[in-house]
């Protein structure tokens, strides 16, 4: 049997697995429906316990379903149009990694997987499915989760060396910040000269001069190009020579769909049409381009 064949194997089995336990939540639902008079709670609990049986069915399946999927879809459309590839899709990126630019709030639950690292043009990049969720709590002491991040998160070689780290945050990015209550140096919001650009994006710096250096009037019209291109919300942090981009878009890539048949060509031309939002920007930004590659 061939890697396809067991994948769809796999698919059908989770699927009437699935069904299994729609039809036990039903019927304990219309069961107690008849003994309960129809009483919600006692309901919703049936309902719940269908959920978790059906969860508990498909759990190892799915497990098995979604690393073959990654393996004969997933890394095989990477290796289409990335070199030096590394792709550990149960891994993620390192809480530590993002937190320590100190420009994302990091929220109090993180989450985060299908990490790959690989080259695309020589230029070497990280990127990863990231979630980040807030605790919230109530006057009842009720707490539940509220995602404050889910998205994409890119670490991209960048063409350009700086002495200080930047911030260009959408204005519809509303999770973000600048430095933390121990950092030594401060933030300031810097003006630039272009003001559409002003309009859509706020720019912080450690250094005022760095940020005119690193957000030339062509720069900051790729950024522009790049907001209307992802279709996300953007922030790009300029850090240690490297760059940044968060973008919350509430999508996790490279994900299978378990009620369709999978179709290898299909699949691989949607992971490749996934792929764009990582080359798009080292495509517009020109991050492969080090003419002005200069020394510090």
């Amino acid at each position: 049997m061939s890697d396809l064949d067991g994948l769809e194997e796999l698919r059908k089995k989770i699927i009437k697995k699935t069904v299994i336990g729609i039809i036990i939540a039903v019927l304990a639902g219309i069961l107690l429906i008849y003994f309960t008079e129809g009483q919600l709670g006692i309901i919703m609990v049936a309902f719940i316990i269908g959920t978790i049986l059906t969860a508990v069915l498909t759990n190892k399946d799915r497990k098995e379903f979604n690393e073959l999927y990654k393996k004969i879809v997933v890394l095989s459309s990477f290796q289409k149009m990335f070199t030096d590839i590394d792709y550990k899709p149960e891994n993620g990126i390192a809480y530590e990694t993002i937190a320590s630019t100190q420009m994302m709030n990091m929220g109090d639950r993180y989450h985060s997987n299908d990490y790959i690292k690989a080259k695309y043009k020589n230029i070497n990049f990280e990127s990863a499915d990231v979630h980040i969720e807030e605790e919230h709590t109530d006057d009842e002491g009720h707490t539940t989760y509220v995602t404050i991040f889910r998205g994409q998160w890119f670490i991209f070689d960048f063409n350009k060396q700086f002495k200080a780290n930047i911030q260009v945050c959408a204005k519809n990015f509303h999770n973000a910040r600048r430095g933390s209550l121990f950092s030594k140096t401060k933030y300031n919001k810097v003006s630039m000269e272009e003001m559409e650009f002003n309009k859509e994006f706020k720019v912080y710096a450690q250094n005022e001069l760095d940020a005119f250096y690193v957000l030339t009037p062509n720069c900051m019209e790729k950024i522009k190009e790049l907001k209307d291109k992802t279709k996300g919300r953007l922030l790009l942090c300029f850090v240690d020579n490297r760059l940044h981009v968060g973008l919350y878009n509430n999508k996790d890539l490279f994900e299978a769909n378990i009620f369709k048949k999978i179709n290898l060509e299909e699949e691989q031309n949607k992971t490749l049409n996934e792929m764009k939002i990582i080359t798009e920007f080292v495509d517009t930004l020109d991050l492969d381009n080090d003419l002005f590659r200069r020394e510090v």
